[in-house]
């Protein structure tokens, strides 16, 4: 009976040791899901404040030799496209490449090829069941594109549950003393009198991601209120 007893008293401890390492052993993994997620959400912001902080009003030529505005949004093949400056050349280029930038932003599926690299760094996350989509920036090696030149790409945020983006317009008052009309929309350009002219001033990220839930940014534009 005394062994019995000693033997059933091992066995409870076994198994509650077994329990608390199993859940030490999840608590860390979600402990180190969670800090690669904030370090990808830390580069995300990088990237995407890097770009819209350089916008630029200048328009481009596409592959057909349409002329397109210096902004798109969810008006076209990408979720957001834009030009921007600051592109930086190689201090020992021979060559050196205009300093502007097309860029474009679209959220692609995770088992797509875009998406590649994102798959790796989850599965070295140990996320075996990732959820949502990836965000990828797509951008191209001249401005005005032709259809021999190859959009490039690079996954700037792994795990996207949802993305919005709104963009605020202001009408130059038309009188003196009054305040400017401000608009929102989703999609831009927008069908507008061309004698009121209106003119990108800030946009609006609204991001859901796995585990972190809604996070929100605003970003002002700069822009010359030229028709380019």
């Amino acid at each position: 009976m005394e062994v019995m007893v000693a033997i059933s008293i091992t066995a409870i401890i076994g198994v509650g040791a077994v329990q608390l390492l199993s859940n030490i052993s999840e608590a860390s993994r979600n402990t180190d899901i969670r800090s690669e997620q904030l370090a990808g959400l830390q580069r995300f912001n990088q990237v995407i404040t890097r770009d819209l902080e350089q916008f630029i009003n200048r328009s481009i030529r596409d592959e057909y030799g349409d002329t397109q505005p210096s902004l798109l949004l969810d008006n076209g093949d990408y979720l957001l496209e834009f030009t921007r400056a600051g592109w930086r050349n190689s201090p020992v280029a021979n060559d050196p490449r205009s300093t502007l930038q097309r860029v474009a932003y679209r959220i692609e599926p995770l088992d797509s090829d875009e998406c590649e690299s994102a798959r790796l760094r989850l599965e070295q996350w140990g996320e075996t069941d990732p959820k949502g989509d990836c965000l990828v920036r797509y951008f191209w090696p001249h401005l005005d594109r032709s259809t021999d030149i190859e959009v490039q790409s690079q996954v700037v945020l792994e795990q996207v549950v949802s993305l919005t983006i709104e963009l605020t317009a202001e009408t130059a008052p038309t009188e003196v003393g009054a305040q400017p009309e401000r608009t929102n929309y989703d999609s831009w350009p927008p069908v507008s009198d061309p004698n009121k002219p209106e003119y990108p001033i800030a946009m609006r990220w609204q991001i859901e991601l796995p585990r972190l839930g809604f996070i929100e940014r605003l970003w002002l534009l700069a822009h010359d209120k030229a028709d380019t």
